[in-house]
């Protein structure tokens, strides 16, 4: 398994663990009060660090174990790089419903929320696309 797969799966783990906890404490919360008085505001801060910080040490991790994988980039890897950021690209679109939100003034709430779910999910679909031309042989 290169680098570059150890990558996408320790990308994807993580942003499915702190989004996914992220958006069922937000979930919780939308449960039991209207939503502007949700401060929702110093638990994204929190999901967003907790998650470059998870990056980071799983990537420093996996580059620790194997230090000559770290470097080593070939065409293939350019081209599943190249075809998951496609995927999350098309993903991506999503974006524009936060915008639409935040253009007829819904709530900043659903606006912030729209986005955030927005970008997880396409980051989450470039990853998993990785994941999967990976281990077709592609």
């Amino acid at each position: 398994m290169s680098f570059q797969e150890k990558s996408a799966i320790a990308t994807l783990g993580g942003l499915l663990l702190v989004n996914g906890a992220y958006f069922a404490i937000v979930g919780r919360w939308m449960a039991a009060s209207p939503v502007n008085e949700i401060a929702y505001q110093p638990l994204m801060i929190i999901a967003v660090v907790a998650l470059v910080i998870l990056a980071v040490v799983s990537h420093i991790f996996i580059a620790v174990v194997n230090p000559k994988e770290a470097d080593a980039l070939d065409e293939r890897d350019r081209l599943i790089s190249l075809r998951g950021e496609r995927v999350g690209g098309y993903v991506l679109v999503g974006v524009f419903a936060g915008l639409v939100f935040a253009m007829i003034e819904v709530d900043h709430f659903y606006v912030a929320q729209t986005l955030l779910l927005s970008l997880v999910l396409a980051q989450a679909s470039d990853e998993a696309s990785k994941i999967v031309l990976y281990r077709r042989g592609s």
